[in-house]
């Protein structure tokens, strides 16, 4: 295989200036340019070449916006020209095993699912490099988990699919500043992971974070909401003392930072817990059971 090398650096640091776009311009994708990101998605790696993953490709404005509800409410989503959506897909290999004889029982083995959903993230992350070495912007979606059954339901997907995430894709209207990282030193480490000094990881974050917060309302009713969601999240972690302790602390400076606003207020320390419980029951809808060795509180040998 001969690369240019400097071709090859060129796409590289290309890679390293990508942002996601939420705010798309009024221009379709070049069908074209779709086919090859497709192409190069399909040949990601996979675990034993097995290749669980299918891809749905929505093009429709109605549909896109019925997706963009299911998914949390981001109306963005439903604005791109392209949605792929990535299923973690047993359904084709075991129709095939099946046919040929062979035992299946991938849907319910955790392993199976593990390596499945790295197979699903592989080819996700090679559609987004091609999209964005293209000029295409994209944003990944998590929450497609969140609304497993209806989207099912709306795909008419078999038994053994969920799908695990979606990416939106289009060219940026405009691009928002680019968002600070971690620091190099603090995500790749030589050889063992080190022993990290506290208040030097807090200031590595702080740098990453800093001037981000989240204010209080002024208006009493969603403060007082506000609040009482926090309280939950704390709860998770912290005694009602040390909790209400951080919420004065919170309000005396009239704000939350922005940690405690990803894992108390935006990703809830609560919800997670229960919509965790909620996606599984979902894909046992599905007939993907990734955690019937744990539901049945034993290991058949």
């Amino acid at each position: 295989m001969s690369i240019d090398r400097n071709i090859a650096l060129e796409a590289i640091r290309h890679m390293q200036d990508r942002q996601s776009v939420r705010n798309f311009a009024d221009k379709p994708i070049p069908q074209e340019d779709l086919d090859e990101i497709l192409k190069a998605a399909l040949a990601a790696a996979t675990a034993g070449n097995l290749q669980p993953v299918t891809i749905i490709v929505e093009r429709d404005p109605e549909r896109n916006k019925q997706l963009g509800v299911l998914c949390t409410n981001q109306p963005f989503i439903g604005k791109a020209p392209v949605n792929l959506i990535f299923l973690l897909d047993w359904h084709k290999l075991s129709v095939y095993a099946k046919e040929r004889k062979a035992p299946f029982n991938c849907h319910d083995s955790f392993m199976h699912f593990a390596t499945g959903l790295e197979d699903v993230m592989c080819v996700a992350q090679s559609a987004e490099t091609a999209a964005h070495l293209l000029g295409i912007g994209s944003c990944f979606i998590g929450t497609t988990m969140h609304s497993g059954a209806e989207i099912a339901k709306m795909y008419n997907l078999p038994p053994k699919t969920y799908p695990m995430c979606l990416l939106t894709m289009g060219y940026a209207k405009d691009l928002p500043a680019k968002r600070r990282k971690l620091e190099h030193e603090y995500m790749v480490f030589e050889g063992k992971y080190p022993q990290l000094d506290a208040e030097d990881l807090t200031r590595a974050y702080d740098l990453k974070y800093e001037g981000i917060h989240l204010p209080f309302p002024t208006r009493p009713e969603p403060r007082e909401a506000m609040i009482e969601k926090i309280r939950r999240g704390l709860l998770t972690t912290y005694t009602p003392e040390e909790t209400e302790q951080i919420i004065e602390e919170a309000l005396e400076r009239g704000y939350i930072t922005e940690v405690q606003r990803r894992f108390a207020y935006h990703y809830h320390a609560v919800d997670n817990y229960n919509k965790g419980g909620h996606i599984l029951e979902m894909m046992q809808e599905q007939d993907l059971f990734p955690t019937r060795i744990l539901k049945e509180g034993k290991i058949e040998l």
